[in-house]
């Protein structure tokens, strides 16, 4: 009788071994699988907090700017980060800078696109590559809408000489009052507003200028070409009969000729933002190193643009990339 207990109790003795060596091998495959499991909760955790970081750094400022004081003055300085992808296309790096797309879908200005066919582009391919990269370099730096490199081509075809019946001339087309104003040299010997540099530089504080009086880039445009008092008085007529709308500029009572030369600014700035949508191919843009031009370097790049600010979408597309392969690797 005692061997039969004794051998009862064996064999109950063998079967809550085995019951126990069996749950111990479980709750180590659970607490594997759980670290494993924690392991890749927390590396998508990780992986989303970035990518949701990453999407609410602006790229750019719509509607509205950063206004910084520079010199006891108010000059705007729209935020968005220039990150050239390719550092040779000087077309990709203006474009990351313009700020007047909202102005582009209005039928004068669809009117003006028939002025630049693919002839016209290819009429001053060569000016455009001597000249527009440090244009677009000048207005990079100051932090103006990009579009305003394109208002030379406008002006003068980007052409150094040129002249007008009212005695504007240069690739701006300065009037000489405004250029002495703005410290260029006008005279019979020594005439500045043909120098690239000095009339760019003295164009680009006249606009800053102007910009100032009005507060809107299109009045800015406008008073450029017809004069800042022409613009303040027919703001101030339109104001008094209440014909001011929604519409600005377009319901101000200017000459044909501004009205044309705003509508025509912003076409062509709509065919370079998307040349292929109006069947335009446009000629190479790149940095032109010599000939006075040597302080031209391709690959410009905005302070605010930096890998750890992500701040540009570029940028951007290239953190979440290396982040793909990171998690892939495991």
């Amino acid at each position: 009788m005692e061997s039969e207990v004794s051998i009862t109790v064996f064999i109950q003795s063998r079967k809550w071994s085995e019951i126990l060596l069996c749950n111990k091998g479980t709750g180590k495959d659970l607490s594997l699988s759980v670290g494993s499991w924690m392991v890749w909760y927390f590396r998508v955790l990780a992986l989303f907090v970035i990518v949701m970081g990453l999407s609410l750094v602006p790229c750019h400022a719509h509607g509205s700017e950063v206004m910084v004081e520079t010199d006891d003055r108010r000059m705007e300085k729209g935020y968005r980060p220039v990150c050239i992808h390719d550092p040779k296309d000087g077309w990709q790096s203006l474009r990351h800078g313009f700020r007047l797309m909202a102005h582009y879908n209005n039928e004068k200005v669809a009117e003006q696109l028939k002025a630049f066919p693919q002839y016209y582009f290819n009429r001053l391919s060569e000016r455009i590559l001597v000249h527009q990269f440090y244009l677009n370099k000048r207005i990079q730096e100051k932090g103006l809408p990009s579009e305003l490199a394109l208002l030379p081509l406008i002006e003068s075809e980007l052409n150094l000489k040129a002249r007008s019946s009212a005695r504007a001339m240069g690739l701006w087309q300065l009037m000489p009052r405004t250029a002495r104003a703005y410290g260029l040299k006008v005279s019979k010997k020594c005439d500045e507003r043909a120098d690239l540099e000095r009339a760019t530089d003295a164009a680009l504080t006249y606009i800053e200028y102007l910009y100032r009086r009005t507060n809107d880039w299109i009045l800015t445009i406008a008073a450029y070409n017809a004069g800042l008092y022409r613009v303040k008085q027919s703001i101030d007529l339109a104001m008094e009969s209440g014909e001011y709308s929604d519409a600005g500029f377009w319901s101000l009572d200017l000459p044909a000729e501004t009205r044309k030369h705003v509508a025509k600014f912003l076409a062509l700035s709509h065919v370079v933002l998307l040349p292929g949508k109006h069947g335009i191919k446009l000629p190479s843009l790149s940095a032109v190193e010599g000939g006075g031009f040597s302080s031209v370097k391709s690959g410009y790049h905005s302070p605010e643009c930096i890998i750890p600010g992500v701040g540009c979408l570029y940028c951007r597309q290239l953190v979440l990339m290396v982040l793909y392969i990171y998690f892939q690797s495991f």
